[in-house]
């Protein structure tokens, strides 16, 4: 059985919509990296579903004036 925690099943979902909005506003990693002051690598990371903090995905989320709506489905 592969195990993958809650952490990595939404990082790998949030991930490529956020990658999808930066596209959508026509910004650069570069330029997104330093409005954040991050390496230009954690935003790529984070686009990527890879493994950072949860709290830069926050920054990152909200930087773009999103939130994150969470529901129990059947």
């Amino acid at each position: 059985m592969n195990y993958r925690t809650i952490q990595e099943i939404w990082r790998q979902d949030i991930g490529p919509q956020l990658r999808q909005i930066r596209l959508e506003k026509k910004q650069t990693i570069s330029y997104v990296a330093g409005q954040l002051k991050f390496p230009v690598d954690w935003v790529d990371i984070i686009e990527c579903g890879g493994k950072l903090s949860l709290k830069k995905y926050y920054r990152l989320i909200d930087y773009y004036g999103k939130k994150i709506y969470i529901q129990l489905i059947d």
